[in-house]
């Protein structure tokens, strides 16, 4: 190789030489260097738990209706509220009982009687005597003129996790009601739990 051949060869060596070296450098420099950072935000929800549960008594009757008398149904319906709530959150549980349509809480034929004439009571609730189920509902649960609460009861950091056993009674009362035809009366009581 000639001196000019080699003379023209010596700044393309020494630019790559440069390169090289500058790389390595540039290598060494970003090996420690952290990226910017990115962010995952995390959350969990815990949602509040209220049931409503009825272990016996769902089926209630009166074997022979006395018509101008007050009746009672067999037996009583337990019922058992049971919740996990915020007290930060919910400040009451009520429990509802209710009739969907209350100018015909039971029927037969052509008969309907009001749930007026349907009285409950829960002796460690709220009505202690026998009531109507003429109250309104309370939020949305129940019916205006067709409803009864059971129980209500403050939530505190105590019994923000807890439950309660309460026997329902039921009457009929038929006291200056018209004279009712043989047959078969039947309705539905719905029964539900609400915060507030």
């Amino acid at each position: 190789m000639t001196t000019s051949a080699r003379l023209r060869r010596a700044p393309l060596l020494l630019l790559l030489w440069v390169a090289l070296t500058l790389g390595a450098g540039t290598a060494a420099a970003q090996a420690g260097t952290p990226s910017l950072p990115r962010l995952v935000t995390l959350s969990a929800l815990r949602v509040g738990q209220l049931t409503v549960s009825l272990p016996s008594g769902t089926s209630r009757s009166i074997p022979a209706v006395t018509d101008n008398a007050v009746n009672t149904f067999t037996g009583t319906t337990t019922i058992v509220t049971q919740w996990n709530l915020n007290p930060g959150q919910t400040n009451s549980v009520n429990l509802i009982a209710y009739f969907s349509n209350p100018t015909v809480a039971m029927s037969g034929g052509a008969v309907q009687i009001p749930s007026g004439r349907i009285l409950g009571r829960v002796t460690t609730g709220l009505p202690v005597a026998f009531t109507a189920f003429t109250q309104n509902g309370i939020g949305v649960v129940g019916t205006a003129g067709g409803s009864l609460r059971l129980f209500s009861v403050n939530i505190s950091g105590a019994n923000k996790n807890s439950s309660r056993t309460d026997n329902l009674d039921l009457q009929l009362n038929l006291v200056g009601f018209p004279t009712l035809p043989p047959g078969t009366y039947s309705g539905t009581l719905n029964i539900r739990a609400i915060t507030q």
